[in-house]
C-alpha cells in the first residue's frame, strides 16, 4: 500500500489548497483538471505525487494518455530550448522546425483545450516560461476563461508543492 504524502501541520494551507483546486472548484471540466494534474505530478518525477494525484482524480482514458505523452514529450524538448533561446543572440534555428517537430495538426490530438493545459503545467513544473505563455495564449485563443487557466496554474503549483511537502518529509524528518 502507499504511503501518500502526508502534509504536516506546517504544510496545511498547501493541502487545503490541493484538495480544492482538484475536487471543490469548477472552472475546469473533470477532464482538464485530471489532465493538469497528471501533467503536473509526472512532470515533476516524483512517484508518490503520481500515486496521490491518481487516487484523487482517477485514470486517464486512453486518448488523454495520448495527448499527455504528446504535451509532456514535446514540452521536454521546447521549454529548455526555448527558455535558453531568451539569452543568447543567436541567428539559427529558433521554431519547431528546427526541433524536427511535426506540425501540431499532424499529431492529431484529441481535445486541443486539454493538450494546451497540459502543456502549462508542464511548463510550470519546467521553467519553460516561453512555452507556457504561447499555450495560454492559445488556450485563451479557444475561448478559456481567465479562470479556468487560473485553476490549471494554481492545480500546478499545489502539485508542486505536494512534490516539496513530501521531499521535505523523507529528508528533514526521517533522522
Amino acid at each position: 500500500m502507499s504511503t501518500f504524502v502526508q502534509f504536516p501541520d506546517e504544510s496545511e494551507d498547501q493541502r487545503l489548497l490541493l484538495k480544492s483546486v482538484l475536487i471543490g472548484e469548477n472552472h475546469l471540466p473533470s477532464s482538464a483538471i485530471r489532465m493538469v494534474a497528471w501533467s503536473a505530478a509526472l512532470a515533476c518525477r516524483d512517484s508518490e505525487v503520481v500515486k496521490q494525484v491518481q487516487f484523487i482524480v482517477g485514470e486517464l482514458c486512453k486518448e488523454a494518455k495520448r495527448d499527455m505523452q504528446y504535451a509532456i514529450s514535446r514540452m521536454s524538448v521546447t521549454n529548455p530550448y526555448f527558455f535558453s533561446r531568451q539569452f543568447v543572440d543567436i541567428h539559427a534555428g529558433g521554431d519547431l522546425p528546427s526541433l524536427k517537430f511535426r506540425p501540431f495538426a499532424d499529431i492529431a490530438v484529441d481535445n486541443e483545450v486539454n493538450y494546451h493545459y497540459a502543456c502549462i503545467a508542464v511548463s510550470m513544473v519546467n521553467g519553460g516560461y516561453a512555452c507556457f505563455k504561447s499555450h495560454t495564449m492559445s488556450l485563451k485563443a479557444l475561448g478559456e476563461s481567465d479562470a479556468a487557466i487560473d485553476q490549471a496554474m494554481r492545480i500546478t503549483a499545489a502539485v508542486m508543492a505536494a512534490r516539496q511537502v513530501h521531499f521535505n518529509s523523507q529528508t528533514l524528518f526521517q533522522h
